[in-house]
């Protein structure tokens, strides 16, 4: 019975001791004692434990006598604190390794759920985002592994092995995303040339031939020309009540009913003609004011490297003056890019090109797309002419804001609509799309 109320007392001793340190103190122990003794495994430190407590239930040894020589030189730590220090280092060492195996050991469950999901998987959207989720949680598990843990070196290899598969499952979510915007394109009657950028103000972005340049970017290149507006108008403090002559040279066939005669408009009005009402004349005197080498400086400058402005635009018939020369480029991708960045005021006026986009005079896409649907439209620019039909606009679904652009030729209005609203009923039901 002394025996074991010797025990009880170590133990509870080593209970306060270990309750009494918080988890860096406990890292901090169980670092010097793994470096300095031979345990190796979380049963090796086991044994040792078993062996200390047992040491620490024997009897103390009586102190020796004092001599002139210990009292000159400092005498060695009692052993029974040397043992209870030891012990101390042992429990604390325990406790990582617990951790450590405990979270290894669901790292290694999760991945298992992954292959396994895999295997089953039917290649949906939704399947392939399993993977990929178990992929990510399996990770977390490995990076809570303390590093001064036996299985560190375990987990660093097991890591580049996840991080791996992760990456691959990535690239299948985002393969099974194009796969499903091909389908719904198909289904939708757009052609094999149709290009569709989809994303979220966080930037998850999927697409389907976003990267390549339609054939034309009809009025869907005043957006560019409308971001540099703002980028000037806000660098050189320039006030959007300036007027500007509007030249007869760059009048041609318009949908505008305020820019008729050459005379001075003020900058806004010209902004707001060329996107609310697609003006072409507005569009061809705001080119001039801002110089197409600035347009596309700025553009480059932030990154777009297919989007371009080298020529005016025109009617059925009427060529501006001094038109320009070459094409008009941009992408699906770097179109909705800009949206995203206007959507998230990244650039500069982007309060008011939202209210003008909001005030945009067609609906016949976009906006009539989404009625009947549960996303909110908040804004749009469509552009048009006889080689391609686009859009690009701005949802909200359940409060979260996402951009879509969708461009083709040979397709009507009717096709692009269908289009738009599968999309975004596919992203009401599976927000994480």
């Amino acid at each position: 019975m002394p025996e074991f109320r010797r025990f009880l007392s170590i133990a509870n001793k080593m209970a306060a001791v270990v309750a009494g340190i918080g988890l860096v103190q406990m890292l901090t122990i169980a670092s010097s004692f793994s470096q300095s003794s031979s345990p190796r495994s979380l049963d090796e430190l086991y044994k040792t434990r078993d062996r200390l407590v047992t040491e620490l239930e024997q009897p103390p040894s009586p102190s020796p006598e004092p001599t002139l020589l210990s009292r000159l030189v400092p005498v060695a730590a009692n052993p029974q604190e040397q043992l209870l220090q030891q012990l101390q280092a042992v429990e604390a060492q325990i406790l990582v390794e617990q951790r450590a195996k405990d979270d290894l050991q669901q790292a290694v469950r999760l991945a298992n759920r992954a292959v396994e999901t895999k295997r089953q998987q039917n290649k949906s959207i939704e399947s392939s985002q399993q993977t990929q989720f178990l992929w990510h949680q399996a990770l977390n598990n490995l990076q809570e592994v303390p590093q001064n843990s036996f299985l560190a070196s375990l987990t660093a290899s097991k890591t580049k092995e996840y991080r791996e598969n992760l990456t691959l499952a990535t690239s299948q979510v985002q393969q099974a995303k194009s796969d499903f915007l091909a389908e719904v394109a198909r289904e939708s009657g757009l052609s094999e040339q149709a290009s569709i950028g989809v994303c979220n103000l966080s930037r998850e972005c999927v697409h389907l031939r976003g990267d390549v340049p339609p054939v034309s970017p009809a009025s869907l290149i005043k957006l560019p020309i409308a971001v540099a507006l703002m980028q000037k108008v806000a660098k050189e403090k320039i006030s959007l009540n300036q007027e500007v002559f509007v030249n007869g040279g760059n009048f041609t066939e318009d949908s505008s009913t305020q820019i008729l005669s050459p005379k001075n408009y003020p900058l806004h009005l010209l902004l707001e003609e060329m996107i609310d009402r697609s003006s072409n004349t507005a569009t061809n005197q705001l080119i001039d004011y801002l110089g197409a080498d600035y347009i596309n400086q700025f553009l480059d400058n932030r990154g777009y490297q297919v989007t371009r402005v080298n020529f005016k635009l025109m009617g059925e018939k009427i060529m501006p003056s001094n038109p320009g020369s070459g094409p008009n480029r941009l992408t699906a991708n770097e179109l909705t890019e800009m949206m995203v960045q206007i959507y998230n005021g990244e650039t500069p006026g982007a309060k008011l090109l939202i209210e003008t986009l909001n005030r945009q005079y067609d609906h016949a896409l976009g906006f009539a797309a989404l009625e009947g649907t549960k996303a909110q439209w908040l804004g749009e620019k469509t552009g048009q002419n006889s080689l391609v039909l686009g859009t690009t606009l701005a949802m909200s679904i359940d409060g979260e804001a996402y951009v879509m652009t969708v461009i083709d030729t040979r397709s009507g209005d009717l096709q692009m609509r269908q289009s738009i609203s599968k999309i975004a009923d596919y992203i009401v039901r599976n927000p994480s799309f």
